[in-house]
């Protein structure tokens, strides 16, 4: 943040490592939490979102790679790979593999807890066979110099005319200015984006080195300074005949592969109503499938929409403006019913300003901290958070208080009970 930092060519591994600065996790926005839980379901007890189906939600602590063969780190693997590359390291903490890994392929420069958000986009290029599209063959640490590259590449879109006009989408490379300027000098921050809101008002991400976790973000224009877009291989003979595999969320209902609901049915029924339907070897149903996405596909390409691999126009998954075409309005997703009254409380009570003292030891202190690392607030932890109230939690808190715009004694480090009412901590 604030002055421009270098742009070199041809910048070396001690020179990325002596220009690396912790920038913080940027701005959040307020109603990140209920976004991702309404895109990806509840987090899991360490506030992740969105594990991949077969990740039992424990937290990562080694190389998920390390029983598998090592890749060559070519340029063979494709969009979805390299996303699913990145959800492998969800919930991941620090110090970590990544950091291990990155210091051994580039010495001791690296040593210690050094900034990794760039390193965890290397590491997923790698083993995910896309080394050369995402990292033009060389590891990156240091975001200005990497967001240069696309640029020099003609690769790179500031973030200067909104989101929607942009061309934003999945499997790009996402850099951030916590300044909200769209100057290559002072980006801050890196991720990959998984999906863009049908408004055009959020960017979801994954992120590496946010809040010290692996984890995924809703961003907004204002924290966007640009992206890149690597050249994804495209995928052998048998990837490419596997139809685009991810889902969008319109007006909040789901659309593409495994999306389940009566509104998938309707699609169906309008795409045979549309002679669009030649995949169906039955059906149409209420689960999306393959056939549904190969007709979609059809009919976005009868609309003049180009490229169908996964994330390009005609991929057949919808966007709001392809479906509104093929239905003639965008439905919306109905009024939840209203909960039953729970019968025991899902947030912890509060246990009172004078619980939280030095020498405190208590599972409560866990759960508070987890909480701050789930909003955004992590930044003072070096280890945990643990059961020990320390100096790390007060900061933490401090942090979210201050986030709330309070000042002096309502900023002081300990929860009140409004800050504790607006925390939801879970209950323990």
């Amino acid at each position: 943040m604030g002055e421009p930092r270098p742009l070199e060519d041809d910048i070396s591994q001690d020179r990325q490592a002596a220009l690396l600065t912790a920038t913080g996790n940027g701005p959040t926005v307020r109603n990140e939490e209920e976004l991702l839980a309404d895109k990806y379901g509840p987090a899991d007890s360490h506030g992740v979102y969105g594990l991949p189906a077969d990740d039992d939600g424990d937290e990562v602590t080694g190389d998920p790679l390390d029983d598998q063969p090592r890749r060559l780190g070519g340029n063979t693997g494709g969009l979805e790979k390299m996303v699913s590359a990145m959800e492998t390291w969800l919930g991941l903490g620090e110090p970590n593999v990544i950091q291990e890994w990155y210091r051994q392929r580039n010495g001791n420069a690296y040593a210690g807890n050094f900034a990794w958000c760039n390193a965890t986009i290397t590491r997923a290029a790698y083993d995910s066979d896309n080394y050369t599209a995402v990292c033009f063959g060389m590891d990156w640490a240091y975001t200005v110099a990497h967001a240069a590259r696309f640029n020099t590449d003609k690769q790179w879109t500031a973030m200067t005319n909104g989101i929607l006009k942009s061309g934003i989408r999945r499997g790009d490379i996402v850099f951030f200015d916590w300044d909200g300027t769209s100057e290559i000098g002072k980006i801050d921050h890196v991720g990959i984006v998984t999906s863009v809101s049908s408004d055009g008002k959020y960017v979801y991400t994954i992120e590496g080195n946010t809040a010290n976790v692996c984890a995924r973000r809703v961003r907004v224009v204002a924290d966007i300074a640009g992206f890149g877009r690597p050249k994804y291989p495209t995928p052998g003979p048998v990837t490419a005949a596997t139809p685009a595999r991810y889902k969008v969320t319109i007006n909040g209902l789901e659309y593409g592969y495994g999306a389940k609901g009566d509104h998938i049915t309707k699609v169906g029924q309008a795409l045979v109503k549309a002679g669009f339907g030649k995949h169906y070897t039955e059906g149409p149903g209420s689960a999306w499938s393959d056939a549904d996405t190969r007709n979609f596909s059809d009919f976005q390409k009868s609309l003049g929409y180009k490229g169908t691999a996964a994330g390009q126009d005609a991929d057949g998954i919808p966007g709001s403006s392809s479906l509104k075409k093929l239905l003639g309005t965008l439905p919306v997703k109905p009024a939840a019913p209203a909960p039953a009254k729970p019968t025991a409380p899902i947030y912890q009570p509060y246990p009172g300003k004078a619980f939280f003292h030095a020498g405190r030891y208590s599972p409560i202190i866990t759960a508070l901290g987890r909480r701050l690392v789930a909003l955004g607030y992590g930044r003072h932890y070096s280890t945990g958070p643990g059961p020990n109230w320390t100096n790390a939690d007060r900061w933490n808190v401090r942090d979210y208080q201050r986030a709330q715009g309070w000042t002096g004694d309502d900023a002081d480090g300990y929860p009140g009970p409004e800050t504790w009412k607006r925390l939801k901590v879970p209950k323990i």
